[in-house]
């Protein structure tokens, strides 16, 4: 079970890294100038930005909403766990 310190740690972490994207004109793969909104817009079918926020602040679970911050912002925030 992660800690609340934890999760607070990867939503600050991820927030600061859309602020700085956007402040150098980063487009996500949609062409969009990048934000959480615009993240969840990558995804087929979209998600609303309410959903990104809630996965990214730790009170939803969403393997797919993950891998597009992931892969939207191009770093590694959460620890992948094998299913035996």
């Amino acid at each position: 079970m992660e800690t609340e310190i934890y999760k607070r740690n990867i939503a600050t972490s991820i927030k600061k890294r859309v602020v700085e994207l956007r402040a150098r004109g980063k487009k996500t793969s949609k062409d969009e100038l990048i934000s959480l909104a615009a993240i969840g817009r990558t995804l087929d079918p979209p998600v609303s930005r309410v959903t990104v926020y809630q996965v990214i602040n730790g009170n939803s679970e969403s393997r797919r909403v993950k891998e597009a911050v992931e892969r939207e912002l191009g770093q590694v925030y959460w620890v992948r766990k094998n299913a035996a």
